[in-house]
């Protein structure tokens, strides 16, 4: 499966900003499941999405042009969160 996300800019409880991804369509957070699942990759491949703003602008809009697209086959889904499981061919997350 493919899901177009965005990254979501919140704050935590120790109010420092954090980054996750939201589904566009349902606006679900997502997250990953897999043996190649690394969660240092994610942190810096979504301090990518800051960085290169310039270039998407959109990144951070539900609505907006710019995407995540993330790759593999559904794990969990409730009612807040869709849980991929990135440990099949093409899986992952990448920047379109």
């Amino acid at each position: 499966m493919r899901y177009s996300c965005y990254v979501d800019e919140y704050k935590n409880e120790q109010g420092r900003i954090c980054a996750r991804l939201r589904d566009k369509e349902l606006n679900k957070k997502v997250s990953f499941t897999g043996n190649n699942v690394d969660k240092n990759h994610l942190l810096r491949f979504l301090s990518q999405a800051k960085i290169s703003q310039e270039i998407m602008p959109s990144i951070f809009e539900r609505d907006g042009d710019d995407i995540v697209a993330v790759r593999g086959e559904l794990a969990i889904e409730n009612e807040d969160e869709i849980v991929v499981n990135i440990d099949v061919e093409f899986g992952g997350y990448i920047f379109e």
